[in-house]
């Protein structure tokens, strides 16, 4: 087993993905508003444009976007949403991450004072609430 492997068995189970990530739906929507806003602006400017095609052509060229960009708004808010409701169990999973320690002559690894001992690819399923079995 490499040093790598038992790193990546111990280490704390991150999200699976990153901040910044949940604010380009937000980014996608505005730079979708500001194309739009533009094209607009150099329709209304030919000589016979009507305000229906001043506010729909533009879609044509941004509708995939203000899409998208909607969709990503919203899962982000479903991603909130579960990470709220997660948070408690994350704080009590980490709780008992940090009271693990390993043997590296047996390779296993153990909670002080619980007396379950497990291989280290178990780990995630034992801090999120599987200690009481006997491995």
């Amino acid at each position: 087993m490499s040093r790598t492997q038992l790193a990546v068995w111990m280490s704390f189970p991150s999200r699976h993905y990153t901040p910044w990530a949940r604010n380009q739906g937000w980014i996608m929507l505005g730079v979708a508003a500001l194309v739009h806003l533009v094209v607009s602006l150099v329709i209304a400017m030919g000589k016979d444009s009507q305000w229906s095609e001043v506010l729909l052509a533009p879609f044509c060229l941004t509708g995939l976007f203000w899409g998208l960009g909607l969709l990503f708004v919203l899962g982000a808010r479903g991603a909130r949403r579960r990470d709220h409701a997660e948070a408690p169990a994350r704080e009590k999973a980490l709780a008992v991450w940090e009271r693990l320690y390993y043997c590296a002559r047996d390779n296993v690894a153990f909670e002080p004072g619980v007396g379950v001992s497990f291989h280290p690819g178990e780990t995630r399923e034992y801090i999120f609430g599987f200690r009481g079995r006997a491995i």
